[in-house]
């Protein structure tokens, strides 16, 4: 989902930010000591409100990757971050006993954490991540960082003999294999351009489309990625 807009960058991501930068702030601490605990669980509720329509918006536009405060990268439906994803449960200490938040000494940080949320195309700019062992999310391939100097871009029509053998894959990280055959083909209608790889399900078509292989491993061309 490169280049589109962030769920975190949504009014009600930044809504829920927001709310939850205020109680960081000593003024508004101070305002909460003159509240009622009815009034305060008002004012506590109003932000759960709005952090769980921004939970939801991460969740719904299917890109949603959690990383824990330890680094572990999570699937947000992972057992282990629920406490984080679950905002209603995040925060039920505080609407249980609103006094966590009032008095001379309230609690250090009686602000439940939000979780490390991170898009797809975030994720691949890590140089690297260790997946959770239970709920196992790979994004991407490990050795595929798209970004990352060791490998090289070129559109199909690009593609020579030399690249036979060649690795390839398809710029989203699929595997397409060892490039096999070339063929471009003179009609009347124009240029009919076919190449094909060992692994892939059909012939790539589209002398537009992007591919990638990683550069100076052509000495290991028979050698599939894994």
């Amino acid at each position: 989902m490169t280049g589109m807009t962030s769920p975190a960058d949504s009014p009600a991501g930044q809504a829920a930010a927001a709310a939850r930068e205020l109680y960081k702030q000593d003024d508004y601490v101070q305002a909460l000591q003159d509240l009622s605990h009815d009034e305060l669980r008002d004012r506590m509720s109003e932000t759960v409100a709005l952090e769980k329509v921004a939970i939801q918006e991460w969740l719904d536009s299917g890109d949603c990757y959690v990383i824990s405060h330890a680094g572990k990268l999570h699937l947000p439906t992972c057992d282990s971050m629920q406490r984080f994803m679950d905002r209603d449960s995040a925060w039920f200490t505080n609407l249980r006993f609103p006094q966590r938040l009032q008095g001379d000494a309230p609690d250090d940080d009686p602000i439940p954490a939000w979780p490390i949320l991170r898009t797809r195309t975030q994720i691949e700019a890590l140089s690297s991540y260790t997946p959770c062992p239970l709920c196992a999310p790979m994004p991407v391939p490990p050795e595929a960082r798209f970004g990352a100097k060791q490998w090289t871009h070129l559109h199909a029509r690009n593609l020579k003999s030399k690249h036979f053998g060649t690795e390839f894959r398809s710029a989203d990280g699929s595997i397409l294999g060892a490039l096999t055959k070339i063929t471009t083909v003179e009609t009347i209608d124009g240029l009919d351009f076919t190449a094909e790889f060992e692994h892939a399900e059909a012939p790539i078509t589209d002398p537009d489309i992007e591919l990638m292989y990683r550069t100076g491993m052509r000495a290991l061309a028979n050698q599939a990625l894994s």
